[in-house]
């Protein structure tokens, strides 16, 4: 896998620990907004307590990536996952983490499984979890990172019976794209290449043609071709990725015969933001 984020500012572990965290921004009340308190993570702290907790969930890092924007306020990381049990040829487990220091959005993370074929960074109907920065936060954490990795066999299982079903349910590709332009999914100027990675079957991560050419005309090889649309997002986008995938693949379900052979998605982010 050559990618995890797409940033212009792409930085290792020590630039991320050596970012200083501004101080918290206490207020009598709330603004405007509805912004109350502001309590920043420091962006290490952040990584470690992810680190930790896959850890004590038994699973391997086996590669790490961090980016930055917006004068080092916001830190994008991404990680590639192994455990026994999650294997696959297509498809590998992938965690995306984001935070900020200047309440640009609250510190959230989503799992869900990388199309290491064709080198997508696509997040699979996966967990979603965003928490307020506030005083109570540290305390926290351990709790939202484990509740998000207790559902990654659940999510890994349901994402294997979609891919199968996706396989076995040929595509009506004009109709299907028309679907997605018109959600907003995928902009007008990308068809011409989303159509050359169905001719050809899709490119895997050194370049070569044809990955998916034996699922020609399939669920599976346009989807595959949609997705790989998606990994030019920013570092800045990377936590859209979610909602964009399970917008796409509710579209795609709704191609299976029978409908009930795919896990159906919500219309909604699936997000959950503690109290502080």
């Amino acid at each position: 896998m050559k990618n995890l984020i797409y940033s212009s500012n792409k930085v290792d572990f020590e630039a991320v620990k050596a970012i200083k965290t501004p101080a918290p921004n206490w207020m009598r009340k709330e603004d405007a907004e509805g912004k109350g308190n502001h309590f920043p993570i420091p962006h290490d702290r952040l990584i470690n307590e992810a680190r930790q907790s896959l850890k004590e969930n038994g699973f391997t890092i086996e590669q790490e990536e961090h980016g930055l924007s917006q004068a080092d306020m916001n830190c994008f990381s991404g990680f590639a996952l192994s455990k026994s049990g999650f294997d696959s040829e297509e498809r590998q487990l992938v965690m995306g983490l984001r935070n900020s220091h200047n309440k640009t959005f609250a510190s959230s993370l989503a799992i869900g499984n990388s199309m290491m074929v064709c080198e997508n960074l696509c997040f699979s109907s996966d967990v979603t979890l965003a928490r307020r920065h506030t005083k109570n936060i540290f305390k926290d954490l351990p709790f939202l990172f484990n509740k998000a990795i207790g559902q990654i066999q659940q999510t890994w299982d349901n994402q294997g019976k979609r891919i199968e079903a996706y396989k076995n349910t040929e595509a009506d590709e004009v109709s299907i794209l028309n679907k997605l332009v018109k959600a907003g999914l995928i902009k007008a100027g990308k068809i011409e290449s989303i159509f050359d990675n169905i001719e050809n079957g899709g490119v895997d991560k050194d370049g070569n043609e044809g990955a998916f050419s034996e699922y020609k005309g399939t669920l599976w090889n346009l989807y595959n071709a949609v997705t790989e649309s998606f990994k030019s997002v920013t570092a800045n986008q990377i936590m859209q990725l979610p909602r964009m995938t399970m917008q796409a693949q509710q579209i795609f379900d709704r191609m299976v015969n029978p409908v009930e052979v795919v896990i159906s998605q919500d219309d909604r982010e699936s997000a959950l933001i503690l109290p502080a």
